[in-house]
């Protein structure tokens, strides 16, 4: 009898080798014809758990998870950089004209956008081994008055400009005072107003101020920046890189441990210590990625920074060493090492029969 196709591909998920082509030939002799969700699930948990050898560590298995976090966390990272060449630039023309009209009417309009065509780095420095600014995020376009100021009151005239934003189909997420706190009483001292509005793709965040040096008499400073959202077919190439990489990382910390389970002395300590001291530096780094990922998801807040921006200042270098780390242990495991048919973890065999005792 032929398995179902569904089970040849479910045991691939064990390492080659005799406890393979047993499971296989277990779900055979029992008739099975298709493979259930559960069964799905069972094999894919045990058979990637046993291509981490070691059966009785559970250590193996937590460095593992991290590992493959981190390595899902890189291939996000620069799959998403990626798609972003492919994002839509900022609209032009009369496109750009309606929307800065919309916010400053009748006055004379100066804008420009950063350079980078997705990013920008105010410290010009696009060095791979350096660290970039903190300040490094997606490249904004921004507009204001000629003369950087606007007559009358503050108050009133951005109170208009937000009801002129929706006319124009835009939407206010986001309205607030803005100015000084008082260092006595901990009470905000306003001195303008600030919005955050969107429409389709874009993001518009307005500020007005009579806080600015030299501000004349009876006039504002108002400047307006417009940011692009992350696509949600950016988004989905992420996640599916970040499952892709992750698989990719377990596999290999997978047949790396294998490779070094049955070698004792200084190639198996220097292995794992060099993979811990990786996971050391680059952890911090995957869980601020992953807070990162979920806040430009969910749209928390304007766009910023990209949930990968910490990889580019993290510690100096840290990243970078943690790699290091990473690729170190990789050798160690390839030189040190030998590979063997070890014992492994097959899957429950309450899921061999018709159902679940």
């Amino acid at each position: 009898m032929t398995a179902h196709w569904g089970y040849r591909f479910l045991v691939r998920a064990y390492p080659a080798g005799p406890r393979r082509d047993e499971v296989l030939d277990t779900l055979l002799a029992l008739g099975r014809r298709a493979p259930s969700w559960r069964e799905a699930a069972n094999l894919l948990r045990h058979g990637l758990r046993a291509r981490l050898g070691r059966p009785a560590s559970g250590a193996v298995v937590a460095v593992a998870l991290l590992v493959a976090l981190t390595t899902g966390f890189f291939a996000a990272a620069l799959s998403t950089r990626a798609a972003w060449e492919a994002v839509p630039d900022y609209p032009s023309g009369a496109r750009l004209a309606e929307i800065t009209t919309t916010v400053f009417p009748s006055l004379p309009i100066e804008g420009g956008r950063d350079e980078g065509r997705v990013f920008r780095d105010p410290t010009g420095d696009h060095q791979w081994l350096e660290p970039f600014n903190e300040d490094f995020a997606y490249a904004g376009y921004s507009f204001g008055p000629a003369g950087m100021y606007v007559s009358g009151d503050y108050r009133t005239w951005f109170g208009q400009a937000r009801q002129r934003l929706i006319d124009a189909g835009w939407t206010v997420r986001e309205e607030y005072p803005t100015g000084a706190t008082d260092i006595a009483s901990g009470l905000l001292e306003p001195s303008g107003r600030a919005l955050v509005a969107e429409r389709g793709p874009l993001s518009l965040h307005l500020e007005t101020t009579v806080d600015v040096v030299d501000t004349p008499a009876g006039e504002f400073y108002a400047l307006a920046s417009l940011n692009r959202w992350q696509p949600g077919w950016v988004t989905a190439v992420g996640v599916v890189f970040w499952l892709l990489g992750g698989l990719a990382g377990w596999l290999v910390i997978g047949w790396a441990s294998r490779r070094t389970e049955a070698v004792g002395g200084m190639a198996r300590f220097l292995s794992a210590a060099a993979t811990i001291a990786a996971l050391v530096f680059l952890t911090p780094l995957t869980l601020l990625g992953v807070i990162g990922f979920v806040a430009e998801t969910w749209r928390f807040d304007r766009p910023g920074q990209p949930f990968w921006s910490w990889s580019m200042v993290w510690g100096y270098g840290c990243n970078a060493l943690g790699v290091l780390l990473l690729i170190t242990a990789l050798i160690i495991a390839v030189a040190g090492g030998r590979a063997r048919h070890e014992e492994q973890i097959g899957p429950d065999p309450r899921f061999h029969r018709s159902g679940p005792i």
